[in-house]
């Protein structure tokens, strides 16, 4: 009767652990969910934000073959400008975090739903290193370039107009190539980031969602 006893006291309490973690799971689902459905967003956002660099890329590269940045200034400033923008992508990342420290990443038995996890999570890394590296390379190329060749007065139009400031200044052929060299660098990763790398990144968050919401009934 004492084993008895024993034994179903030990049914009980693996039922209650059971139940506590499958309750516990659900929750981790739903917020996974909430931080998936943000991200989608937010890569949507920075898609458009890449393409957005890469196609003024392209912009000033053409100008800089067929045209003159002396007569086309304003459009020239617009496409520069507009390459050396800076935002990272912001995803969230907070549950997936609890659940790596906490161990209850255990906690999804469907292996197919963790793998997938893992390998977005993954990506969201990979497109981490191209933004710095991006970032990096703007610091040590276009930046500097800007520094030594961009008069920043002529963003004051009253001024530009008295002066008859030139925007960029100190240009001649082989600085008007190097230019065009890093633009042409610096567009195609930005193309790649965002053709390629964000793309995937969105599939699998997409992936993940249909999942996460079938397993668990999350609407």
């Amino acid at each position: 009767m004492l084993f008895l006893a024993v034994f179903c006291g030990f049914l009980a309490e693996y039922q209650l652990e059971h139940k506590i973690e499958k309750d516990r799971t659900g929750e981790f689902a739903a917020m996974l969910l909430d931080d998936l459905s943000s991200d989608t967003a937010a890569i949507k956002r920075h898609i458009k934000f890449r393409e957005k660099i890469y196609l003024n890329a392209d912009s000033l590269m053409y100008l800089l073959k067929y045209g003159s940045l002396l007569s086309d200034q304003d459009e020239g400033v617009k496409y520069f400008s507009v390459i050396n923008d800076r935002r990272v992508l912001e995803a969230k990342r907070g549950t997936i975090d609890q659940l790596k420290h906490s161990g209850t990443l255990r906690y999804f038995n469907n292996k197919k739903l963790a793998g997938e996890l893992i390998t977005y999570y993954n990506i969201l890394g990979i497109v981490d290193h191209w933004i710095q590296y991006l970032f990096d390379y703007e610091s040590a190329t276009l930046g500097p370039f800007g520094r030594e060749h961009y008069d920043k007065r002529y963003n004051d139009t009253v001024f530009r107009a008295q002066k008859k400031l030139t925007a960029f200044i100190k240009m001649g052929e082989e600085e008007q190539i190097l230019l065009y060299n890093m633009t042409e660098t610096f567009g195609s990763l930005n193309k790649i980031l965002a053709i390629y790398v964000l793309n995937e990144a969105f599939e699998k968050a997409e992936i993940l969602i249909g999942l996460i919401k079938k397993e668990y009934h999350l609407k």
